[in-house]
């Protein structure tokens, strides 16, 4: 039975919000009361009903969730139908004015814009189309409000100075639904998270080296104005977000007759995630315009969905067939997630959503979506009924990638400000994860993680050897034996090391590979290596063949401070490593603390002409 514990679920309200919340809310004028409830539903098709009858639901019931948030009015409607309802305890009330823990649109898109050029050598932002407002040169609402429309920006988050070229690209788009504001914010903080950790993280140093990862804060700014348009306090707004979810396209005939000011479950626009073109023309959407599934007049008819298609197939080559029984090869490569909310406790769902079908990949597909799950807990599913012309399907049915729509935890489609910090932190590592595995994902989820690498010391004169250490772990990945691990040493921003099994062989400390969760070691010599911060990198591989993704971890190595590449004489290669140092730094605003050698090797914070000079100054000396 699909059924939420009601006892477990208030529990969970008791420890996640003060008492304070739990007192019954005091609506604002005209705003009814809202309850947490558990909807009693057994089977497919009454799940597709309870969407009919709530369709700003229709998200969480595809995904097989019996938590609602409803009111009164809707309880009854729901109880009307024969469908036992249970009622857990009042739920927040909309809030009154934008939330503070959210940005506005307008400073998500600031913020990009400034952090991108602070960041220059890590950020690029692409352009990639146009908003339907702006397409027709901006636009008015039903009530006669103005929306200029927005370029839709992607920010390519890679170290643009590494060498050698990529292997494995991430996409990951936030704001496809409107009014679904966690998920910008997420894609803000996951930005954030990559950028910050270059140089500092080893694991998302090494990703930046070697991916291209993908975000997009917004894939509906239209529908997003139109979200904050309702905060205005003359009417027609209503003092509190609007709960739009569709785009803001009102071209379509009959688009006047949609409610306006909007509800939660009528307004005009084209629902983005029933608009792709892959199986656009299934069951599993409406063509009633003021429907909150309403797919649009044809595939890819919104300029933002046309865009999103056109870019991605531009970074991720189609791996796939024609046919709905043609899987993706082994080889394939390239990630895609959707991020959407709300679902009580998360979900991940997996393709296919037009059919209740298996996927010809199905297999590697649920495995993919259970190890994300191993991070943040969210179950993964497939759709209870069809859904039409979704994103997921289009990733994976065109392109032959793993493709998710990921619901996020929370309590509303605007999540209360106490629970959003912890949620953007649930799902961070998850991301991270499907960064790591974005190169051959259909193969890496099948082997060992390498975890809780260590090297000691953690700075080493060149010449001199480190220990280095790593758990090989199987257990989440297919529980076979291990069979191998191997490490690279490389400088921080090379490129690919190696096709797995070209790297140094590690020795298991029991004195065997022969069990799932291993332990392997090595004595890591750096002859011959110069100044510099390196990445030793190490995956494993288990009886079954399968090579795991890479984790890395830092070592500095250093000598004499003018002999830059450790030769033991300052000559006249270290005068041209430390000139390009200072070129890079000027031209590309990249810093490496290595080449800022002025007074005495203790240096000044800044690359310059008097770093070159002190190297030359010893030109000829012998190291000491």
């Amino acid at each position: 039975m699909i059924r939420v514990a009601t006892a477990l679920f208030f529990a969970f309200l008791l420890i996640i919000q003060p008492l304070s919340a739990l007192a019954a809310p005091t609506p604002q004028e005209g705003q009814p009361e809202r309850y947490y409830v558990d909807i009693d539903y057994n089977t497919p098709s009454q799940a597709a009903t309870l969407a009919r009858l709530l369709p700003h639901w229709d998200e969480a019931l595809e995904a097989g969730s019996t938590r609602l948030v409803l009111t009164q009015a809707e309880i009854n409607l729901v109880r009307q139908q024969g469908y036992e309802v249970n009622i857990l305890g009042p739920a927040p009330r909309s809030p009154e004015g934008w939330p503070a823990c959210y940005n506005r649109l307008d400073s998500l898109f600031a913020w990009l814009q400034n952090f991108a050029a602070t960041h220059p050598t890590l950020v690029d932002l692409v352009d990639y189309g146009d908003s339907w407002c702006k397409t027709q040169g901006g636009c008015t609402t039903t009530g006669g409000q103005w929306i200029p429309g927005d370029d839709l920006w992607v920010a390519r988050i890679t170290n643009e100075l590494a060498t050698g070229p990529k292997q494995g690209r991430l996409f990951v788009d936030a704001g496809m639904h409107a009014r679904e504001i966690p998920t910008p914010e997420l894609a803000r903080a996951f930005i954030e998270l990559l950028v910050d950790g270059y140089g500092t993280d080893p694991d998302i140093t090494w990703m930046l080296d070697q991916r291209e990862i993908y975000v997009v804060l917004s894939v509906n700014p239209d529908g997003r104005r139109l979200v904050e348009m309702g905060v205005g306090t003359e009417p027609p707004f209503t003092g509190n977000p609007w709960y739009w979810r569709k785009t803001g396209n009102n071209s379509y005939p009959d688009s006047s007759t949609c409610s306006w000011p909007p509800t939660s479950s009528n307004h005009y626009g084209t629902d983005p995630n029933r608009n792709h073109v892959f199986k656009w023309d299934e069951p599993g959407h409406s063509d009633y315009v003021c429907a909150q599934t309403y797919r649009g007049p044809g595939p890819a008819s919104e300029p933002e969905i046309d865009a999103y298609e056109t870019f991605v197939r531009s970074i991720i080559p189609d791996q796939r067939g024609e046919g709905d029984n043609d899987p993706a090869p082994p080889d394939t490569t390239g990630f895609l997630i959707n991020l959407h909310n709300v679902v009580s406790g998360g979900i991940i769902l997996v393709p296919w959503g037009w059919t209740t079908a298996p996927g010809p990949n199905n297999s590697q597909l649920e495995t993919i979506a259970a190890k994300m799950g191993t991070y943040n807990g969210y179950g993964w599913s497939h759709s209870l009924y069809a859904v039409s012309g979704n994103t997921r399907d289009w990733g994976y049915g065109e392109l032959g990638i793993p493709s998710y729509t990921i619901e996020l935890d929370g309590n509303d489609f605007f999540t209360s400000c106490s629970l959003l910090p912890g949620i953007i932190d649930n799902m961070l590592p998850l991301l991270t994860y499907a960064a790591s595995i974005s190169d051959l994902p259909y193969q890496r989820v099948y082997g060992p993680d390498a975890r809780n690498m260590a090297v000691s010391p953690g700075l080493v004169t060149s010449g001199e050897t480190f220990d280095l250490s790593s758990e090989i772990n199987d257990s989440q990945n297919g529980n076979q034996p291990v069979a191998a691990a191997e490490y690279y040493l490389v400088p921080q921003g090379a490129g690919v090391p190696g096709a797995p099994g070209s790297g140094m062989p590690m020795s298991p400390t029991d004195g065997s590979f022969n069990s799932p969760v291993e332990y392997a070691g090595a004595v890591v010599d750096t002859a011959g290596l110069g100044r510099g911060h390196y990445l030793a990198l190490v995956r494993g591989l288990d009886s079954g063949g399968n090579w795991g993704p890479l984790s890395a971890q830092r070592i500095r190595v250093e000598c004499f401070f003018a002999d830059m590449d450790c030769s033991g004489l300052v000559d006249v290669n270290d005068v041209i490593l430390t000139a390009n140092a200072v070129q890079r730094a000027w031209t590309q605003g990249f810093f490496s603390d290595i080449f800022d050698i002025n007074h005495a090797g203790s240096g000044d914070g800044v690359l310059d002409i008097v770093d070159i000079q002190t190297v030359a100054a010893l030109f000829g000396s012998p190291a000491p």
